[in-house]
Parts: C-alpha cells; sequence; structure tokens
C-alpha cells in the first residue's frame, strides 16, 4: 500500500452561502479523478474547530502518493460568514481558491429559516418575528466572535436569516486578505438550471479536466409553503443597499427578481 501524506492542504474551498447549493456542489465536485474531498462535508475547522490545531485539520485531507495532479477541496458555509475566517484562511491557505455561491437572499433566507425549524433549532414559528429578532439575537455574539471573546455561537450561526444574505458585506471582507483572481462567484439559479456549463467554469478555475459527474442530483432539498407575496417583497427591501453594492463587487449578474 502506498503511503498516505498528511500535509496536502485544500487547494480551494467552498466558502457558502448556506442554503445555496453547497451540499449539491459538493457531491458533485468528489466524484471528479481528480479531486479529494473529506468523507465529511463540512469540517468547520476556520470557523467552530479552530483551537483544535492545523494538524487536527491535516488529518482530513490525507492523499495517497503520487499525487498524479489530484487537487484537495473542502466545503463549510459557514467560513463566508463567519467574521474571523477570512483571516484565518489568509494565514494557513493564501493561495487557496474560493468558491462562492449566491443565491437569490428572499429564497435563501426563508429557506435557511425552514432549515432551523427542522431540526428543531428555532423556537419562534414566524418568519417575519425571526428576521424582526435576529439583529438582537446575533449582534452581541457577532462583536464578541471578532474580539476573541468566544470561539463559536449558536445564535450566530442559527438565526442569521437576513445577515447571511448581505453578501456584499461578506465579500468585502474576504477582499481585505484576498483578491478576486483568487474567487468564483456562481449564481445558484444557474448551477441547478444548467449545472454542466456552471460546473465548466469551476473545472476552469480550479485547472482540472472536464469530467461531469454521472449523476447530478440536487441534495439537502425541503419542500415547504412560500412566502406570501406581501412578505416576499417586504423582505427584499432588506436587500436593496447590500445588493446594488453587490453588483458593483462582482457584475451585475448577480441580480435577482423578487
Amino acid at each position: 500500500m502506498l503511503p498516505f501524506c498528511l500535509t496536502k492542504l485544500p487547494d480551494f474551498l467552498i466558502i457558502g452561502a448556506q442554503k445555496a447549493g453547497t451540499t449539491t456542489l459538493f457531491d458533485c465536485l468528489r466524484q471528479h479523478p481528480q479531486i479529494s474531498m473529506p468523507g465529511v462535508k463540512e469540517v468547520h475547522f476556520f470557523d467552530l474547530n479552530y483551537e483544535k490545531g492545523i494538524n487536527w485539520y491535516k488529518k482530513f485531507f490525507r492523499m495517497r502518493i503520487p499525487f498524479r495532479r489530484r487537487i484537495n477541496g473542502e466545503a463549510s458555509p459557514y467560513y463566508l460568514f463567519h467574521p474571523v475566517v477570512p483571516e484565518r484562511v489568509s494565514r494557513h491557505l493564501p493561495q487557496v481558491k474560493l468558491i462562492v455561491l449566491l443565491r437569490n437572499p428572499v429564497e435563501r433566507a426563508y429557506s435557511h429559516f425552514r432549515h432551523e425549524i427542522k431540526h428543531k433549532t428555532e423556537t419562534l414559528t414566524s418568519f417575519e418575528e425571526a428576521i424582526k429578532q435576529e439583529s438582537d439575537r446575533i449582534s452581541q455574539a457577532e462583536k464578541s466572535l471578532i474580539a476573541g471573546q468566544i470561539e463559536k455561537s449558536n445564535a450566530h450561526q442559527s438565526y442569521s436569516y437576513i445577515s447571511r444574505g448581505m453578501y456584499a458585506r461578506q465579500i468585502e471582507r474576504w477582499l481585505n486578505f484576498f483578491p478576486l483572481s483568487q474567487m468564483l462567484f456562481i449564481k445558484s439559479e444557474d448551477f441547478f438550471s444548467n449545472p454542466k456549463n456552471e460546473l465548466a467554469a469551476i473545472y476552469r478555475f480550479l485547472d482540472i479536466r472536464e469530467v461531469f459527474p454521472k449523476n447530478i442530483i440536487a441534495q439537502n432539498t425541503n419542500y415547504y409553503a412560500g412566502l406570501s407575496t406581501k412578505l416576499r417583497k417586504k423582505t427584499s427591501l432588506l436587500f436593496d443597499k447590500d445588493g446594488e453594492k453587490l453588483t458593483r463587487l462582482i457584475g451585475d449578474k448577480f441580480q435577482w427578481d423578487f
């Protein structure tokens, strides 16, 4: 048996957004013959397990020698939103390539809310009430994470329905540490409507062959009643300013009809 190499840290990260198709993309990429992915989708090293140290992280990326141009990657969608992750990633993986899936922020927020309801981490039954209380529930936790006073916050991770859809704010934080050339942005709606086209863009970004998965199946999907037209419109207004900034940052493609 060929020996394992314990030093091949990730060449790319799928950093988010949550509820934007990261599980489906992870499943597609791990079928590629040139890509190695951990057995678990969300390693959560740079956000929830950072205190365990880089050697703990390396254990997820054992590769047989010779590499034969194989690359490593992982997907942890909380990375995009967590306020201190960009600096941590830049410290350990300064050349890493970053893949970001962005979904209609209203749809993403409501899907996130239904996810928390399903997993019994959300006690509020009204989406409107949840977004009304969001700032009070998570703002102090974010400040404490930035200050290093706490290592993790369930509220910040679970109740960030609107905040996680403020994409420009999050991307700007990453751009303090990484150039745009190391980032690839994929519109979730395009990925699900034409997955081969978006996968081809990802393969070019990662500099690997075009080898498409045999099966492209949407993963981690949920079915629930949609938002009313009135509440959808009201929620969409919360993203107006951030959406304008987002198009200035990464292009007009990233606009959505509400």
